[in-house]
């Protein structure tokens, strides 16, 4: 089975140009993603090396090869650098340059010293393939910190791209230089590896556009549940993981508690020192609050200077030592704004989700707990409802 190896440069142009110009479209309408016009740019080198590939003759001049691969090579060891990019942010453009340049001092040098066309093929593919590996495992390494779905299946094909380059080494090296004046379209493997290597160029691209689609569908979902000032969850996303545990709480799997924060006299604090100043405040407050709570409990931004903490597998008597120890430690934060000191209390409620219910919600979350699922235990607005010795007991009220 062979492939015509003229056809394959064509196709390659023709595929590469087109992913080119997808990429840079998809980079047009996201700029915020980073890598994506370098990926584009990458594959327009790779289109111009296969161009100029399928134009050359046994007549070309020695550049004209040289210029041909080392695009090509530039074209891989952009895609390396685009993934760096994609990962880090960095604009590592030495991770392009200083691979090309090795090889068109290496390339050069064994084109005029008269080296065979097979140990000439064997050298541009094992580079191809040497940052073929080196892009795959930068799509993998940062899988940890950004565990995007996609990162595997491109992988994958920059890896197969690799292997397909190891084999054309092989064949390159274990088969007999032609004799006299070669075809300028010689391949050791009849075409096979190079088709592959298309087919590989679109998955590969294909799943870089899926990376950097899924980053910024992520981008989005954490906007869309993310308070822009505390950096904390916004209501939505309190509401909807309070109704997620309170359906296992109801089902006897989980327990929980809901705490009810309210900075005390906010109205004043935004009067004596500015809406600035208390946009300050709930900075400062949100960042204790992170600190003193457990990193599996969730504290989100409800609206205004109101805040709720959801405590997973606590009772409310270790509920309701959670919101001391919390009151106390914003009791004791002092803010500088301007120079001037800014202190601030807060009053913090406590309800419990229970498997069962006997008297009505008035917790903070009344509509996404439900009466089915949780039970309010005290707040300052709904002192009256209760006497006095229940805050000892089940809430917590005005701290």
């Amino acid at each position: 089975m062979s492939i015509d190896v003229l056809t394959i440069y064509l196709l390659n142009f023709v595929i590469a140009f087109a992913m080119a110009g997808l990429c840079f479209f998809s980079w047009l309408h996201s700029r915020d993603i980073l890598g994506l016009r370098g990926w584009a740019t990458s594959l327009l080198l790779g289109a111009m090396g296969s161009l100029e590939l399928s134009l050359r003759t046994n007549s070309s001049p020695l550049y004209m090869v040289i210029m041909a691969n080392s695009l090509i090579v530039a074209g891989y060891a952009t895609v390396w650098m685009s993934v760096r990019r994609f990962n880090s942010g960095e604009r590592g453009i030495k991770f392009a340059v200083i691979p090309t340049t090795l090889f068109v001092a290496v390339f050069s040098g064994a084109l005029l010293a008269g080296i065979d066309v097979n140990k000439r093929v064997a050298l541009c593919s094992l580079v191809i393939a040497i940052l073929s590996t080196l892009a795959a495992w930068e799509v993998l390494r940062a899988r940890i910190t950004e565990p995007l779905s996609s990162r595997l299946p491109t992988a994958l094909a920059l890896l197969l791209m690799a292997l397909s380059m190891i084999v054309r080494v092989v064949f390159s090296l274990l088969s007999d230089a032609p004799e006299g004046e070669t075809t300028p379209f010689y391949d050791p493997t009849q075409g096979i590896t190079l088709f592959i290597n298309t087919i590989c160029v679109v998955a590969m691209t294909l799943g870089f556009l899926l990376m950097a689609n899924e980053r910024l569908r992520h981008h989005y979902e954490k906007l869309a549940s993310t308070d822009q000032l505390t950096h904390l969850p916004n209501r939505r996303f309190f509401l909807e993981e309070a109704e997620r545990l309170a359906g296992r709480g109801a089902l006897g799997m989980a327990r929980a508690c809901v705490l009810m924060i309210d900075l005390d006299h906010f109205t004043n604090v935004n009067r004596s020192f500015g809406h600035a100043g208390g946009d300050q405040a709930l900075v400062a407050f949100a960042d204790l609050a992170r600190r003193q709570l457990r990193p599996d409990d969730l504290i989100a931004r409800y609206g205004g200077e109101e805040f709720c903490a959801l405590l997973r597998d606590v009772d409310e008597l270790e509920a309701l030592q959670v919101a001391e120890r919390l009151r106390a430690a914003i009791a004791g934060l002092s803010i500088d704004v301007d120079g001037r000191a800014l202190r601030i209390t807060t009053s913090i409620g406590v309800a419990t989700l229970r498997k069962t219910c006997r008297t009505r919600c008035v917790g903070p979350t009344p509509r996404s707990i439900g009466p089915r699922n949780g039970a309010a235990t005290g707040s300052r607005a709904r002192k009256s409802r209760r006497p006095p010795p229940l805050s000892a007991r089940s809430g917590a009220a005005a701290f």
